[in-house]
């Protein structure tokens, strides 16, 4: 999955989302449909135009669906669809895909998850715009369950989530429209601003930081089991501030 958000001066701008699921997963889920009742003998399209409209309501008020194009390779099949917005303020983008393929199922969108990221814009004198995302709590230790290191029954779990996941990578980025003058994040690629960027078979695969998240107590030790991860991008800070010049 990836997210790459283009904020313009006024705080408008477009969403440019893009989901590919490898058909291996897909042929598991309408397998796992198949046997809970749910696909009622209709195919499950995760990736469809249908899919891609709905979500635009769930990033939020005031976001509208622009047009999408379907992704057929090899490997995998997706969508890559494009969103505008009028306030950036009113976005609530989520690092976690949900099982219909939205990353925003299940909720109000007017009601932020813990998950989510959410942004304000702020005005500097010179006319610079200020663009403050709250980035949301990293919960490691729930998300990856007790499957400390050493647990035979946790250890098998940590197996399966790593053979469901495989090859998975979630991306999050935004890009201001115009200069870009300064950002608290080290990822910084043009005028593109990381927020997230991990790659999952390199993250679960080493154990020896798994095992440090699962043992962090506090905000300060997760961030140490992090710094210089093999695999993960993600500003350690609470908020992410970027400040630019607007286009003219």
């Amino acid at each position: 999955m990836t997210t790459v958000v283009k904020v313009n001066g006024d705080g408008s701008g477009t969403i440019d989302h893009a989901l590919v699921i490898t058909k291996a997963a897909l042929a598991q889920l309408r397998n796992f449909a198949a046997l809970g009742g749910s696909g009622r003998g209709q195919p499950i399209d995760l990736t469809s135009e249908d899919q891609a409209r709905a979500m635009a309501s769930a990033l939020g008020p005031g976001v509208t669906y622009v047009s999408s194009t379907a992704i057929d390779t090899p490997v995998g099949q997706g969508r890559r669809a494009q969103y505008a917005f009028t306030d950036i303020s009113q976005l609530r983008i989520s690092d976690q895909p949900s099982a219909d393929g939205l990353p925003t199922r299940g909720r109000s969108s007017l009601n932020a998850r813990a998950s989510d990221f959410t942004c304000t814009l702020t005005r500097e004198p010179n006319g610079n715009a200020v663009l403050h995302i709250n980035l949301p709590e990293m919960n490691f230790s729930g998300a990856l369950g007790d499957a400390a290191i050493g647990n035979p029954p946790a250890a098998q779990q940590l197996a399966m989530v790593r053979s469901l996941l495989a090859g998975a990578r979630i991306s999050i980025g935004v890009e201001p429209a115009g200069h870009l003058v300064r950002t608290n994040s080290p990822f910084v690629d043009g005028e593109r601003v990381t927020l997230l960027d991990v790659n999952l078979d390199q993250v679960l695969g080493n154990e020896a930081v798994i095992a440090k998240l699962q043992a962090a107590t506090t905000p300060d030790e997760v961030k140490a089991a992090l710094m210089d991860l093999p695999g993960l991008k993600i500003p350690l800070d609470r908020e992410v501030t970027i400040e630019f010049t607007p286009a003219k």
